[in-house]
């Protein structure tokens, strides 16, 4: 997510010092952490270790904490030799957790300090720091925020000169050396912050989720019966096809009759799914004795509800290609899409925990193969023209087909509500409640943290809002998520735009005009293509503003939806001019149509490169109102030329691109991108969150953890396919088949 984050991140700090504790840890282990509440630390900068109820306060919080760094048998035995020897280390966990040779505790932790950049969205220095056991992370954190927020060093003096609370200042003398530069890295720190103490995180111990609570049992009991239901639902399936199959052994068909044989009917007639979609050789219906017609007779609603489960139709489902598909070419699309999105958040998510070679963001930034990776937020464009397009087609093809000029609204957007949500919901309570267990290690304290927002905000996913509350970004349940939100914002936008463009005019002078011009009715046309061409420039307009303003670009412009709502619009025009003026059906020459594609394809490439310039050493970096108009008009580039794109492939049918995009492999992977990418930015968190090092930034290890995440992703959306997306949307269909 390049907008809001990298470009606005500082170089990380190049000091390779001895010491295994930078400044600000020095303070934490001679102050021997604080109080629990922020209240009870008050910001005051002079006179802390004079202050006696302070003094009080803190002497008394964690004694067994104060006297162990007062011995320093701690200090030579664990806390120097198991600490990050650098920073952006997290120094040696396992010798700090186990005693020698075996794997007993140790009765140390190993404990991190996070230093976030302004958006507290990357970590710009990590360090690991080896702490007995009675220190707690989250009373340290406090007095790490206390010396942050304090400018200048004169806590840090105060703190060395006084001994306070109790501190043996041998110990801490003899051991600080002269050599750890204590003031430089404080200033150092001070300066990445800019003395903000909300911006530096500090935690102890692996944070192993200790016990099941009422949430976590609830979604396994919740899975493991859709489980179940899937199972029982195979087995009643297959029983009742073996029953079908033996009625159709004893039962001769036409064929075999005229024949004179039916030794080969049941090879004939093929697969159980087969016998009953295919109907008998013959007279070209069935009987109403036959079993057939007795298969296909209507069951009780019990029955079909947990059809809806069954295994061998919704891996059928998955796996089967349509017939005579006009926008075939888009799952290729859609699904090249998908990957981008992973192969961005595979590398920034690594990015965003530190890295142990400190110029990774550099070496990616300067990087022209990696620029395609940065601008992988044009992705998230692909979708929203998909969805405008996609939307306003099916619509108007569905209203031609039946002959009609209204559709219900509320309706779609109710069954729109119910297809998404029990996936998204599912997944959500699942990465709230239970992925929490599945880890360990000294920056998993990150995931959980993570998790605790969806346990606080998990409303305003379930509403479409979580791209407005809460206002920050980095405390939204799930902040991929803010798609979605969009996503849903802009359909019922769509929806309305839609209802304006086909509704009709009734008035006598209206009805005169009809009868002129030989139509049918004249619809609101032009209010409704006023209004979508209006959000093209709504998007544009809105986005200039914010970004030239020197907004947080993740906070004001990169989630909401009228500055993102450009790719929408176009789409819907497009599917309009699809549809109304048949464009569908209108062949390109293929020279033409070879020039348009080749155009569209350098206009694409070019918007995501042009960037680049952005970010080599020996180009000024371009202002706050260059940056703001390659972010709107460049997206409205970008989406006119993937408009382009679309259009060839489909009045194209023989062009290379749309071979590739129509090849019969994205199709499925095409239905599995909603769980793709729910559940993607899970996996990577899961497997960067339990390293007990940090990531060695090199770009062909990050290919290979990518390859493994896309691989692993479509992998567990089969698997929600099979038991949640599909058996949901399937019981959406009866209930509405139903109330008709």
């Amino acid at each position: 997510m390049r907008d809001g984050i990298l470009k606005h991140c500082k170089p990380q700090m190049h000091l390779h010092l001895a010491s295994p504790v930078v400044s600000i840890t020095v303070a934490i282990l001679t102050a021997a952490t604080a109080g629990h509440t922020e209240a009870s630390l008050p910001y005051d900068c002079t006179a802390w270790c004079r202050n006696t109820s302070v003094n009080t306060l803190l002497a008394s919080a964690i004694p067994t904490c104060l006297v162990d760094l007062n011995d320093s048998m701690v200090w030579a035995k664990h806390v120097i030799p198991d600490s990050a020897t650098t920073l952006n280390s997290l120094g040696s966990y396992h010798q700090c957790k186990y005693e020698p040779g075996n794997e007993v505790l140790s009765g140390y932790q190993m404990c991190v300090l996070d230093v976030l950049d302004p958006t507290r969205s990357f970590t710009v220095v990590t360090q690991g720091m080896c702490l007995p056991d009675s220190c707690q992370g989250d009373a340290i954190e406090l007095l790490v925020r206390q010396i942050v927020a304090c400018p200048g060093s004169s806590l840090v003096e105060t703190y060395l000169s006084e001994g306070c609370w109790g501190l043996n200042q041998t110990v801490v003398r003899g051991f600080l050396n002269g050599t750890w530069d204590v003031l430089a890295r404080l200033a150092a720190i001070q300066a990445y912050t800019g003395n903000e103490p909300l911006n530096v995180q500090f935690h102890c111990g692996d944070n192993v989720a200790k016990s099941w609570d009422a949430g976590a049992i609830a979604i396994l009991s919740l899975t493991g019966t859709l489980i179940l239901l899937c199972i029982v639902s195979e087995i009643v399936e297959q029983s009742e096809q073996r029953v079908v199959r033996q009625a159709v052994r004893s039962t001769p068909s036409p064929v075999a009759v005229n024949r004179g044989s039916d030794s080969d009917t049941p090879d004939r007639i093929g697969s159980p799914r087969g016998q009953l979609a295919q109907p008998l050789l013959g007279n070209g219906h069935r009987s109403s004795a036959s079993p057939w017609a007795e298969s296909h007779r209507s069951k009780p609603m019990w029955r079909k509800f947990l059809k809806a489960f069954c295994l061998s139709d919704t891996v059928v489902s998955l796996l089967e290609r349509s017939t005579n598909r006009t926008l075939s070419g888009l799952d290729g699309l859609r699904s090249l899409s998908m990957m981008w999105i992973i192969l961005a958040h595979t590398q920034l998510v690594g990015l965003s925990l530190g890295t142990d070679n400190q110029d990774a963001k550099s070496l990616m930034k300067e990087s022209l193969p990696q620029q395609f990776t940065l601008g992988s937020s044009l992705a998230i464009d692909i979708f929203f023209f998909l969805s405008g397009m996609l939307t306003t087609f099916t619509l108007l093809q569905r209203m031609r087909k039946n002959g009609k000029n209204k559709f219900p609204a509320p309706i779609f957007i109710l069954l729109r509500y119910l297809r998404l949500t029990p996936l998204y919901a599912y997944v959500l309570c699942l990465y709230a409640t239970v992925v929490v267990h599945l880890g360990q290690g000294p920056v998993w304290f990150r995931l959980e943290r993570e998790a605790g927002n969806c346990r606080q905000e998990w409303w305003t996913n379930i509403l479409y809002v979580n791209n407005f509350i809460p206002h920050e970004f980095h405390q939204t349940c799930m902040p991929w998520s803010w798609y979605l939100a969009c996503d849903m914002q802009y359909f019922i936008t769509g929806l309305f735009i839609l209802t304006v463009f086909v509704s009709p005019m009734t008035s006598t002078v209206v009805k005169s005009m009809n009868d002129f011009l030989h139509c049918r009715y004249l619809r609101w046309r032009p209010v409704g293509l006023a209004l979508a061409i209006g959000l093209v420039f709504v998007g544009v307009v809105s986005g200039y503003m914010l970004l030239s303003a020197n907004t947080s670009a993740q906070d004001n412009y990169f989630d909401k939806p009228y500055t993102r709502v450009t790719p929408f619009a176009i789409g819907i025009l497009l599917g309009i001019l699809f549809v109304d003026r048949d464009l569908v059906r209108m062949r390109v020459p293929s020279l033409i149509s070879s020039l348009m594609m080749f155009v569209s394809l350098g206009v694409m490439g070019g918007v995501i490169y042009v960037d680049y310039v952005n970010f080599t050493p020996k180009t000024k970096p371009w202002s706050a109102r260059q940056d703001a108009a390659y972010q709107s008009f460049g997206r409205l580039g970008f989406a006119l030329a993937v408009a382009v794109v679309s259009f060839t492939c489909v009045n194209n049918n023989h062009g290379l691109v749309n071979r590739f995009l129509s090849l019969g492999i994205w199709e499925p992977l095409g239905k599995l991108t909603y769980g793709a990418y729910l559940v993607h930015p899970i996996i990577i968190r899961a497997y960067y969150y339990q390293q007990v090092m940090l990531v060695h930034y090199v770009p062909f290890n990050q290919f290979v953890i990518f390859v493994a995440m896309v691989v692993i992703s479509y992998g567990v959306a089969a698997l929600l396919w099979l038991i949640v997306e599909l058996p949901f949307a399937s019981l959406t269909k009866l209930v509405f088949a139903r109330s008709r």
